[in-house]
């Protein structure tokens, strides 16, 4: 039906005058149900009301701008908007998310950041994507991904660690890719060598080699954020005394996928250079979505010189840690 208009700025809906406030409301109510409830593009609802789609348009602005219609973004319940919008734009993130654990214990706290960043992934990740996961502590409250995790290839971006409490790297790689029917691609190698000449035998690996082309195709990566202490970083734990120190005589205060960071944000030089059998620097970097894990208050000096650094685009992580974070951003 075409518009007829008697007087300025007033159409005729289905051959009858619109008047007044209440006529007005129930035009807007009808074209938001259209448009929000019915999911009818702006062009159509046009042509049902006799309309132009401008019309349409300034319509629905207005119904959002007197209440009519209002939008609520909802969160899971352990989630906090304020903060991980805080954060977002403190730092210039893409997507933050922090997370509320039931209690303060290291176990709640690593599960509920694991929780929320399997969910995060679920969400970003395509059939077209490939998924980088590193081996890091952080990580290992990752959770089992849900029966519809996209079908996507998940590469190993770093070696394995030692310890009897770090999370299986491979195991991860292998669960996703379980869920999602995609192809696992993977390494066995320690993630911190003994010396370079260790390190270039691994480097030479036919598996570690696939997997390095595919560092280039990344286009998502989770990695976790340790900081430069024992019980904050699986690299610091398997660097030998002498590294350790040496690391931080240099400042060092944060590591990622091996890269270690002072308090600025900048990339320490140490003699673990080198040593690493894993993602580069450069690799990681030209990964489009990179999300940064963590939890733990103690991180905080850590995950902010992460932050600074530009190593990651994105973050999950506990509450006290990004009030720690904010606190001494303020």
């Amino acid at each position: 039906m075409s518009e007829s208009r008697q007087g300025p700025g007033v159409p005729r809906v289905d051959g009858r005058r619109l008047r007044g406030k209440h006529s007005q409301a129930l035009l807007m109510a009808r074209v938001a149900r259209r448009a929000y409830l019915d999911q009818r593009t702006k062009v159509e609802i046009a042509e049902e009301l006799g309309l132009s789609r401008f019309q349409v348009g300034r319509l629905l602005e207005r119904a959002r701008a007197t209440g009519l219609v209002r939008i609520e973004i909802g969160l899971p319940d352990d989630v906090e908007f304020d903060l991980s919008g805080q954060l977002q734009d403190r730092f210039g993130l893409r997507y933050c998310a922090v997370t509320e654990a039931p209690d303060e214990s290291l176990h709640s706290l690593r599960a509920s950041v694991g929780q929320a960043a399997t969910s995060l992934l679920e969400e970003l990740v395509t059939d077209r994507d490939v998924l980088g996961i590193s081996s890091t502590r952080a990580l290992m409250g990752l959770t089992e991904p849900p029966a519809g995790f996209s079908r996507c290839s998940v590469v190993q971006i770093t070696g394995a660690v030692s310890r009897t409490d770090a999370w299986d790297v491979m195991e991860a790689v292998r669960r996703f890719t379980r869920v999602g029917g995609g192809p696992a691609y993977l390494y066995y190698a320690p993630m911190v060598c003994p010396d370079k000449s260790d390190s270039r035998i691994y480097s030479k690996q036919p598996d570690f080699v696939r997997c390095q082309r595919l560092f280039e195709q990344l286009t998502v990566c989770a990695v976790g954020i340790g900081a430069w202490g024992n019980g904050l970083s699986t690299v610091y734990e398997a660097a030998s005394e002498q590294d350790r120190t040496i690391a931080r005589d240099s400042g060092a205060v944060a590591e990622v996928v091996g890269v270690l960071l002072d308090k600025d944000g900048r990339r320490v030089n140490t003699p673990l250079d080198g040593r690493m059998i894993g993602i580069s620097e450069a690799q990681l970097r030209s990964v489009p979505t990179r999300i940064g894990i963590a939890f733990d208050a103690r991180k905080k000096e850590a995950v902010r010189a992460t932050l600074k650094s530009g190593l990651i685009n994105d973050i999950v992580i506990d509450r006290g840690l990004a009030e720690a974070i904010l606190v001494e951003e303020t």
